[in-house]
């Protein structure tokens, strides 16, 4: 072999090596995104946080939206300008008891979804927050959104008025 074949694939080695430790190092890091079952929800709207349970057809229209979104989703990396327009808080003020023999799979936790939808900056509209709220850990992941997937979400807040937030 001549030395210059030795010296790549001694490159190429050592490239695989490192992105095969990288790899086995973060593989257990990397889990989808799941939603635990949703038992009811509350809107909170605008800077003064107005609040409404959602309907049974509204929770349906929310439940078939995750269910066709469940991919997509990231870390959070850096830090909203704001707390966000709406929150979609779920599994509130839920009886502990009623759950304590099911599977974990099947006990609803609460988390929220914190939609960016008004005069945020102009990059974090369209971006929904997924919180995590558990015992043990809070996670938060982040979707971006096109128009055509956000619109449901964006119809169920936007038939209620409320106060927008302004430029900042």
């Amino acid at each position: 072999m001549r030395k210059q074949n030795i010296i790549l694939t001694l490159v190429l080695i050592v490239c695989l090596t490192i992105v095969m430790i990288i790899w086995l190092s973060v593989r257990d890091k990397i889990q989808p995104v799941t939603f635990p079952p949703i038992v009811n929800a509350e809107l909170v709207v605008g800077p003064l946080h107005k609040k409404r349970s959602l309907t049974p057809s509204e929770l349906e229209l929310v439940k078939k939206w995750i269910k066709s979104n469940l991919k997509g989703w990231g870390p959070l990396h850096q830090n909203p300008p704001s707390t966000g327009d709406v929150e979609i808080q779920f599994n509130r003020d839920l009886d502990k008891n009623y759950y304590i023999n099911k599977p974990e799979h099947e006990k609803p936790h609460p988390f929220t979804l914190v939609l960016w939808l008004g005069i945020s900056q102009a990059d974090w509209n369209n971006k929904i927050f997924y919180e995590v709220i558990n015992e043990s850990e809070s996670k938060i992941f982040v979707k971006d959104c096109n128009d055509s997937a956000f619109d449901p979400l964006r119809k169920l807040v936007d038939q209620y008025d409320y106060e927008r937030t302004d430029f900042p």
